[in-house]
C-alpha cells in the first residue's frame, strides 16, 4: 500500500499536466493569454507548487506555454508546428527555435577579413567580408540572433545590390539555402549569446544553443559562415529517421 502511494505521488504532476493541457486545447486558456499565477493554480487544483511546476515544465517542453521570468506563464500563439518557408525550411532559427519569427532586424558592414574569419572560410582569399547581424523577433521580443560572414566576391557573384538591404537579407535568410550544395553544422552549448547579440538581451539566462554553420556551394566552397544563437529554453529539434 505504501508503494502505491509513492507511485501515485509521482504521477500527480502528470494528471495536473493533462488537466492544464485540456484547458489550453479547449480554449479555457486561449492562445496568448496568461495562466493564473502559481499560487492560484496550486490552490484551485489542491496541489503543491512543486507538483504544479513539474506539470508546467512539461507544458513548456511541449511548446504549449512559455515562461517570462518575473511575469508568469503564457499560452503560446503557435501551439502547432509552423512552416515559416514555403520551400526548404532548414534555416536553424526557423527550424530549431520554438517561437514564431515575425520579423528580422538587420545590419551589415564591410571590413577587411581577420585571420579568424579567413580560417573559418577554409583559408580562402577574400579582399573584404560582409559582416551581418540579424535579430529575430517574436512580437516585440528578440528571441534569437545570427552573426554571418560573407566574402565580398560571393556578394558580386550572387548579384546582390548592397544598396538594397532586402536583397542581402533575402539571400541570407532563404536563397542561400535553396541554392547550396550542402551545409555543415556543429551544435553546442554557449554562454556568449547575450553579449554577442550586442543590441539586445536574448535571455535572462546565459544558456544558448550555438549552431555553427558553414554553407557550401556547388563548387564546394564555403560561401557563408554563420553563428546562430537560440536561448536554450526556446530550443527544440525534431529528427526523422
Amino acid at each position: 500500500m505504501v508503494i502505491m502511494d509513492k507511485k501515485e505521488s509521482k504521477l500527480k504532476y502528470v494528471r495536473v499536466y493533462d488537466a492544464l493541457y485540456d484547458k489550453i486545447k479547449d480554449g479555457t486558456y486561449p492562445k496568448g493569454s496568461q495562466l493564473p499565477s502559481e499560487n492560484v493554480l496550486s490552490a484551485e487544483m489542491n496541489i503543491s507548487r512543486m507538483t504544479l511546476r513539474k506539470a508546467l515544465t512539461l507544458l513548456q517542453e511541449d511548446g504549449l506555454i512559455k515562461n517570462i521570468q518575473g511575469v508568469g506563464n503564457f499560452v503560446k500563439n503557435n501551439t502547432e508546428k509552423i512552416d515559416n518557408y514555403e520551400e526548404k525550411n532548414i534555416h536553424p532559427i526557423y527550424s530549431y527555435c520554438t517561437e514564431k519569427i515575425d520579423s528580422v532586424e538587420f545590419e551589415f558592414r564591410i571590413e577587411p577579413p581577420t585571420k579568424s574569419i579567413i580560417d573559418a572560410m577554409d583559408n580562402r582569399y577574400m579582399p573584404a567580408v560582409v559582416i551581418t547581424d540579424r535579430w529575430y523577433k517574436c512580437g516585440p521580443d528578440t528571441v534569437a540572433y545570427t552573426l554571418s560572414f560573407v566574402p565580398i566576391d560571393v556578394i558580386a557573384e550572387s548579384k546582390i545590390d548592397l544598396n538594397e538591404k532586402d536583397q542581402l537579407l533575402e539571400y541570407l535568410e532563404k536563397r542561400c539555402y535553396n541554392e547550396m550544395k550542402t551545409c555543415k553544422r556543429i551544435c553546442s552549448h554557449s554562454s556568449a549569446g547575450n553579449f554577442s547579440a550586442i543590441n539586445y538581451r536574448l535571455s535572462e539566462d546565459d544558456s544558448f544553443l550555438l549552431v555553427y554553420e558553414n554553407i557550401i556551394d556547388q563548387n564546394n566552397r564555403i560561401i557563408i559562415n554563420n553563428k546562430h544563437y537560440i536561448p536554450l529554453n526556446l530550443f527544440r529539434i525534431e529528427i526523422d529517421l
